[in-house]
């Protein structure tokens, strides 16, 4: 799915050509095959270490998303699935026959939902869900209202995921540290571990973006942790005393083996770090891209680690061991890695989050970052409701991760190739697509070469529509499982 390309304006001596809507009937133009080229497979698919063409609407959003190096791009990448779903699938209890597919399904479907995003962000021009949400179903002329809807709807969503994330994040770890605290506390536990786990974290969630110092350490230390986490566990598992984390019997109806797994591969900031990596690339035409900057290459390797880290998960809890006498006392140190990685975790996630529509007059009058700190403050509110009204909003985000990671790639990409006129790759958008009476023969074989190479590029689309049909189908069947 290549973004349309340019025809040249320069000539082979440098001087400007006329452009092609000044072509006149006297213009020679010739349609040529190349008998000698081998036919374009249907896996030929573009290459991400093409240049972006120079578009307005792409540079528009490349601000909102600070450049950032290949390194930072991977770690956001990876960060997602070494985080609640991962540490929860010890729990699952699944067999092998029934852990060890799922996962790998998931694994792939999450790299091909994240290579559709990126095409699609090509393919429009677009670098902002937004934008490209928009484009999808509210272009043209008089859709005003539409547009200012779907775009309340889609900041809306977006900023409702990330905070019911951090909300688990936050409630999972307070409750994993209670019981390592003593019974004869003279305080309520729950409440105040919870107001200095949030004071621990206001100088990381009121960070700018991604691209801040005090986020990149603290998901560098969240993914540390969770390795060492991993080998506890491992070690646990050796010896015959892994136990189940008690926040998997806090959770809602819908997290079950399969949906866990599910959500263990989602993840929700594919378009921003895409945009944050060409913000970082030299500029067009200077060098080509390297293959470390490849956001496809990036995101493979990332999805590649998480299966590495995550598929002796399911051996562990098909496998039990016998216990080897003495054991390790293990647990405690298993519990408070655990809490760590979600705690550091929770910065990336809010810094992330859409601001809250506080008014103009207000933002002015003081430079201290309201939305973020109101919107860290109704987390740590939403951690201390009841467990009743926790496991409902568990399950909201597990239905919310899982439609966003899955679903809405395949619906946005359905959308804008099946019901949308396909954008035009050599002929003008003022020249129209069908011939007419009136045409100049340069029109004309301009047009051919236009149905040709639609043609060629449907044929590269084929195998994703596959892929989209497929994810469209397994998320519909996790959420109605």
């Amino acid at each position: 799915m290549d973004l349309p390309r340019r025809p040249s304006t320069e000539s082979s001596s440098g001087e400007s050509t006329p452009i092609l809507s000044n072509f006149n009937s006297s213009t020679s133009l010739i349609l040529v095959h190349d008998d000698d080229e081998e036919p374009s497979s249907p896996f030929d698919f573009p290459d991400d270490d093409e240049d972006i063409p120079d578009s307005p609407d792409f540079e528009i959003r490349r601000p909102w998303s600070p450049p950032m190096a290949p390194s930072l791009v991977f770690l956001y990448l990876l960060s997602p699935y070494l985080k609640l779903g991962a540490l929860f699938l010890p729990n699952t209890q699944l067999p092998l026959k029934y852990g060890i597919p799922p996962l790998i399904i998931f694994a792939v479907l999450s790299a091909f939902a994240r290579q559709i995003w990126y095409m699609l962000a090509r393919y429009s021009r677009k670098a902002d869900l937004e934008d490209i949400i928009l484009d999808a179903f509210a272009r043209g002329r008089g859709k005003e209202r539409q547009r200012g809807w779907l775009r309340a709807i889609v900041r809306g969503g977006t900023g409702t995921l990330r905070v019911l994330l951090a909300f688990i994040y936050l409630r999972e770890s307070v409750h994993i540290i209670l019981p390592l605290l003593p019974e004869d506390l003279p305080f309520p536990p729950r409440p105040v571990l919870t107001v200095v786990f949030a004071v621990a974290l206001l100088p990381l969630v009121s960070a700018q973006s991604l691209a801040s110092k005090r986020v990149v350490y603290a998901t560098w230390a969240s993914i540390a942790t969770y390795f060492v986490w991993f080998i506890c566990v491992a070690v646990a598992h050796a010896q015959g005393t892994l136990e189940i984390n008690p926040g998997w019997l806090r959770m809602g109806t819908f997290w079950q083996g399969t949906t866990t797994t599910a959500f263990a591969f989602t993840s929700s900031s594919t378009l921003p770090l895409y945009t944050s990596l060409k913000a970082g690339s030299p500029p067009s035409g200077l060098s080509k891209s390297s293959v470390s900057r490849s956001f496809r290459t990036l995101s493979t390797i990332s999805v590649a680690i998480a299966v590495s880290f995550t598929l002796p998960l399911i051996f562990f809890t098909a496998r039990m061991n016998g216990v080897i006498d003495p054991p390790l006392r293990l647990q405690p140190a298993i519990a408070v890695f655990n809490a760590l990685t979600l705690l550091l975790a929770i910065p990336s996630v809010l810094v992330t989050t859409p601001s809250l529509p506080i008014p103009e007059r207000i933002r002015r009058a003081t430079s201290i970052p309201l939305s973020k700190y109101l919107t860290f403050t109704l987390v740590a509110g939403l951690s201390l409701v009841p467990t009743r009204a926790a496991r409902v909003l568990s399950d909201a985000l597990l239905v919310c991760a899982c439609a966003g990671t899955f679903f809405l790639p395949a619906l946005v990409h359905i959308t804008i190739h099946f019901f949308k006129r396909p954008l035009s790759i050599v002929v003008p958008p003022e020249l129209p697509m069908a011939p007419s009476p009136s045409a100049s023969a340069a029109d004309e074989l301009l047009q051919r070469k236009e149905r040709a190479l639609q043609r060629t590029q449907w044929r590269k689309r084929v195998v994703w529509d596959v892929v989209v049909i497929l994810l469209t189908g397994l998320c519909t069947c996790i959420i109605t499982e």
